[in-house]
Formats: C-alpha cells, structure tokens, sequence
C-alpha cells in the first residue's frame, strides 16, 4: 500500500440541503470530518461519490450520476455515518480543549435538531455562533420529525441556524 492510499479516508455521509438530502463517501487525506471542514474554510465545494439523492419527500430520486458536488452555504447538517470509535484519540488527550456537554435544541432551515453540544465551562450558548468555524458539531442528535432514525453525529452550517435554545440544564441563553 502507497502513503498516499495510507492516508486516504472515506467517509460516508449525508447532506441535508433545502430540497434534497445527498448520501455519498467523502474522500479525503482527513481523518475527522471537523478537520476535513476547519481544513477547508474558504472553499466552496465539496464532492461527495457514490452518491444518491433523496427529496424533502423522504422518497429517493433516480438520477444518473455517482457523485455530486456540493455548494457548502447551501449545507444546513452534515450526518456523519462513520462508525462509532472510528476516530481513536490515544494520546493526543492534551491537545484538545477540556469542554462540557449540554442539550440544546436547533432550527436549521427545515429541520428541528436535538443533542449534545460542548461548551467551554463558564461559556454561554451564544458563545457557539461567535467561533470561526463554520460548523458546530452537535453530538447523540436526532431530527425531531424523524424518530426512526438513529442518534448520530450532525455538523450543523452555523450560517443557517434560525435559533437555539438550551434544554433544560441550566445554560444561559443570551
């Protein structure tokens, strides 16, 4: 195996976007999808392959083509469906900034979002849209108006947040 095939990860995901929700495999020399898009910001686009389509409807769309690209302003969430653990951390602990989980609750777009969001201890929730990344991960997370779909990991496009709110752990709300 090359480095080059060493370094190269696929990551599944779906692309929830106004008219359409876009699964496919990221191909990237990334191996977490936040550094895929902290590693990306300023660009514009990104390619999803094996790709396939599925309406606002919840009924797929046949089209024919495998890959798509996708205009990152128009994101509302990113679902990553990378396997639980698939990142491992051992022994990089003390390069990542100690933070405290609450539950909050989103408007993203058409979608109502709920999970986990990490806060620096002390931080206020507003404190979340004023970061420079573009997107927030928001941790165990499930679409309101889609119980039959399992807790996961969602970034969500910051841009496109019509509000949030915290849900019932005491954070302040500004």
């Amino acid at each position: 195996m090359s480095l080059e095939q060493a370094l190269t990860y696929s990551m599944p995901l779906e692309v929830y976007l106004q008219a359409a929700i876009v699964r496919g495999v990221l191909v990237t020399n990334q191996g977490r999808l936040s550094n895929f898009l902290v590693l990306r910001e300023g660009e514009e686009i990104f390619s999803l392959k094996d790709a396939t389509l599925e309406g606002v409807n919840r009924k797929p769309i046949t089209v024919a083509a495998e890959e798509y690209l996708v205009y990152m302003r128009e994101v509302f969430l990113i679902a990553d469906l990378s396997p639980a653990g698939q990142t491992q951390r051992a022994g990089i602990e003390s390069f990542y900034v100690q933070k405290e989980a609450s539950k909050a609750l989103f408007s993203v777009g058409p979608y109502l979002l709920q999970g986990s969001i990490y806060l620096v201890p002390g931080a206020a929730l507003h404190d979340l849209l004023v970061e420079k990344s573009r997107f927030i991960p928001v941790t165990d997370a499930t679409l309101v108006d889609r119980p039959e779909i399992a807790p996961r990991t969602y970034l969500i496009n910051r841009n496109r947040i019509g509000f949030m709110t915290a849900i019932g752990d005491g954070l302040v709300e500004l």
